[in-house]
């Protein structure tokens, strides 16, 4: 009995590390909140105007259950990489859109998720993120599918993860993130920051902030200007901000918001001269099982500034990889439920691609 005591005196002042249910169970720390979740509870679709005909196509599922990875098309290949802890830190995944088939290549030399990532010269591109799903890093890789070989670049000025990385040009653009929003204390809220990395110097330099700091956004690159789409103001309010970069004027743009509310962790890219936005969640009050999650995608014409509906994804989803290859917009993974459970989110297997012609039909 007495050697239990120290034990716990011991773990109270952090002088021993016991495992994370040990300490709960003893009152050291609050246990993570465990409210239901299943297919469907958290779905939210918005009515008006209704989705068209038209559905998303089921793909091969998953080997890996990837939530808060992120994802990058080369060719008809995408890799998924990075995501949850505790198993898939290090993981990379590639999907051959032609043969359907899933491979893994070389795994992530550290531990990341909440990393964004962006093609350049045949070759993807990791900066910032969670490292080992901990602490905000700097750290910047690159990876070689020619090589099958990562390598560590330049860091960037500031760390952070949940940014939005895009390419323009010989430039790679990081947009906000923050420090970890989670089981943390006081937590902080993101400051709007926007680096790009030259890749002709190999240096990083900073750029007019985009007029909104968040984490957990979308973004992607249209007809040589950014677009952010969305993200988290602090641990669990969501942005309902859309927003251009010019980097010939370097000036932001506010633009017509985000038709579906404000959104986090929501998958954005380019289709056809489009900003495609589809799936994301808003964590509002989800530790009492509050919160959604939408499968609803929109498109965003940079000639007209208007908003378009797009049919709804089959599995509502938030924090997954979304691509672009072989003239089909993928949604890979990801999370039905809003928040951590103890085991960490809930994930899902499944994958489905929405043809690039929806989005031009409209």
């Amino acid at each position: 009995m007495a050697a239990l005591f120290v034990i716990a005196v011991l773990a109270y002042a952090d002088v021993v590390n016991l495992p994370g249910e040990w300490r709960t169970t003893l009152g050291f720390q609050e246990a993570t909140p465990d409210p239901p979740c299943r297919p469907g509870l958290y779905r939210r679709s918005p009515a008006s105007p209704p989705p068209p005909v038209g559905q998303w196509h089921y793909e091969p599922e998953t080997p890996r259950t990837q939530v808060e990875g992120s994802a990058a098309a080369i060719g008809s290949t995408i890799y998924v990489t990075g995501g949850s802890r505790p198993g898939n830190l290090h993981t990379v995944l590639a999907f051959d859109t032609h043969s359907k088939r899933w491979t893994k290549p070389a795994q992530l030399p550290v531990g990341l998720n909440h990393s964004p990532s962006a093609v350049h010269d045949g070759k993807i591109y990791l900066a910032g993120g969670f490292l080992e799903g901990e602490g905000a890093t700097n750290r910047f890789f690159e990876f070689d599918p020619a090589t099958n070989h990562w390598r560590e670049l330049p860091p960037m000025k500031q760390a952070r993860g949940g940014g939005g990385a895009a390419v323009i040009g010989d430039r790679l653009y990081v947009v906000d993130g923050g420090a970890q929003p989670y089981n943390v204390d006081d937590p902080q809220a993101p400051r709007p920051i926007l680096e790009f990395f030259d890749f002709r110097s190999g240096k990083w330099s900073t750029a007019t902030p985009p007029p909104v700091g968040v984490h957990h956004i979308g973004v992607t690159e249209v007809g040589g200007k950014i677009y952010l789409a969305g993200g988290r103001v602090i641990e669990e309010s969501s942005s309902d901000v859309f927003a251009s970069y010019d980097p010939a004027t370097d000036r932001w743009t506010r633009l017509p918001s985000l038709p579906q509310g404000p959104t986090s962790s929501l998958g954005t890219v380019a289709a056809a001269g489009k900003v495609v936005v589809f799936g994301g969640d808003d964590e509002a009050g989800w530790e009492d099982g509050g919160g959604w999650v939408t499968p609803s995608a929109w498109a965003f014409d940079p000639k007209t500034n208007r908003w378009q509906r797009l049919p709804d994804l089959r599995v509502e989803r938030h924090a997954f990889g979304a691509a672009v290859a072989d003239g089909r917009i993928y949604a890979i993974g990801g999370s039905i439920c809003p928040g951590i459970k103890p085991n960490g989110p809930v994930a899902t297997h499944t994958v489905e691609s929405l043809p690039v012609a929806a989005v031009r039909r409209g």
